[in-house]
């Protein structure tokens, strides 16, 4: 009775990677990732009813193997990198064996006091609702937390956390199994099932308690970084007005006096090269007038900086619509997706197929917002959004983030597709009664 079985750990650990599994976004679907479940099980369960009752020698080594075995199981399911893999294999393997060890402890006092014989479909019986219980609680625990944070960068820090409060845990709620001469274990059983049962119940909550603390802190630095791009990209407008306002007046100016010297030039040769000069500075008359003077700012600073780097940029702009939404927003939101396009257009070789299209206007009681640009990327989409190829994702991605954070402060959403080399961005907002346009 001292030793647990080891299908209650095969199962638990199985259960528990399972979770993990079904609470995070998925690398394989369908009838693939059915099997994957069931090999994982049977793997599991085979391999710990082996490995039951082993030497104290191979004991360390064949925990190892049943760990990569949860690692293998989470990896192939869940679209991770190998440390938030190792992250998340750690919560599940130290959950598993909190419910492996109170489950039993359970079923050793209910035999202990009872005058019933050890029957094995009252094994069974236990196993299967005290499982029941406590996983649905910790199912309940883990889609809480997913419902109330966005998904989790999870950095070697992280993972060196983890792993060190895992091994901790294991150390001391096994210590009197492998050795109990020391000061922390005990040679009698129920003292040894209590030491263990609550060693693993500390180590889960202080991992789940970790586990929200990282998503709260991610969810403050991400919330700080939209902030940080609500403020350069209004401050990018504010200097592109002023920097427009100084650029009109010069050109303005330096166009009446190229003037005054064609009609004062001797020669034709002169006349031709006034009038190359004059073809030279029209970039700068760029303007555009859509009826919103912060959309006007963004696109004819974008228009300069897209002429100069063979791009070509359309829209066809309805700027009163967008009356009803706050300066800082209308720049972040144009300055993000121009920027964005821009960025993706500009890997463009040909620069035939470096083309980008805005389109603004009300309709239906609507604010239609689409933004279209010519790409030859494959892109991965999550939750509808396309994830940044870039190394250090903790760091980028923002962009877009911000782009849909902008349109529910106004009760919009944010869809975008790719179809036929085009990535097109869409944004609906409805016009409520407090918005005046």
């Amino acid at each position: 009775m001292v030793n647990t079985p080891g299908y209650y750990y095969s199962f638990a650990y199985w259960i528990a990677a399972f979770i993990i599994v079904s609470t995070n976004k998925k690398r394989t679907q369908g009838k693939k990732r059915i099997l994957i479940h069931l090999v994982a099980l049977v793997v599991l369960v085979c391999f710990m009813e082996f490995t039951d009752g082993i030497l104290q020698l191979l004991f360390v080594p064949s925990m190892m193997v049943t760990i990569s075995i949860i690692f293998a199981y989470i990896y192939t399911c869940c679209d991770f990198s190998l440390s938030a893999t190792g992250y998340y294999c750690a919560r599940a393997f130290i959950s598993g064996e909190f419910v492996a060890s109170f489950g039993w402890q359970l079923y050793y006092y209910r035999i202990l006091k009872s005058d019933l014989g050890t029957h094995r479909y009252q094994e069974w019986g236990h196993l299967l609702l005290v499982y029941l219980v406590i996983f649905a609680i910790l199912y309940s625990i883990e889609k809480y937390i997913q419902r109330n944070s966005r998904e989790i960068y999870i950095s070697r820090r992280e993972l060196f956390t983890v792993v060190m409060i895992t091994i901790a845990v294991f150390i001391m709620s096994n210590l009197s199994y492998v050795y109990r001469n020391s000061p922390f274990s005990s040679q009698f059983a129920a003292e040894i099932f209590i030491i263990r049962t609550l060693v693993d119940l500390s180590g889960m909550s202080v991992l789940y308690a970790y586990h929200i603390q990282v998503c709260e802190l991610q969810a403050k630095f991400e919330l700080e970084k939209l902030r940080d791009i609500l403020d350069m990209q209004y401050k990018s407008y504010q200097i592109s007005q002023e920097s427009m306002n100084l650029v009109n007046q010069k050109y303005h100016d330096l166009k009446h006096q190229i003037t005054l010297l064609k009609s004062e030039a001797g020669n034709q040769k002169s006349v031709e090269y006034l009038e190359q000069m004059e073809r030279e500075i029209k970039i700068y008359e760029a303007q555009n007038v859509t009826g919103n003077k912060v959309v006007d700012a963004v696109l004819t600073s974008k228009s300069i900086y897209c002429q100069n780097r063979k791009i070509s940029l359309t829209s066809v702009v309805d700027g009163a619509a967008l009356s009803f939404m706050e300066d800082m927003d209308v720049s972040a939101l144009f300055g993000n997706m121009l920027d964005n396009a821009i960025e993706s257009v500009e890997k463009l070789e040909d620069e035939k197929k470096r083309l980008i299209h805005l389109s603004v206007a009300k309709k239906n009681e609507f604010l239609r917002i689409r933004l279209e640009n010519y790409c030859e990327e494959s892109l991965i989409f999550h939750n509808g959004l396309p994830v940044t190829r870039k190394k250090d994702k903790q760091f980028h991605g923002f962009g877009l983030k911000s782009i849909e954070s902008t349109a529910k402060k106004y009760g919009g959403s944010v869809t975008v597709q790719m179809k036929d080399n085009w990535f097109e961005l869409r944004i609906l907002i409805p016009f409520h009664k407090g918005h005046k346009v």
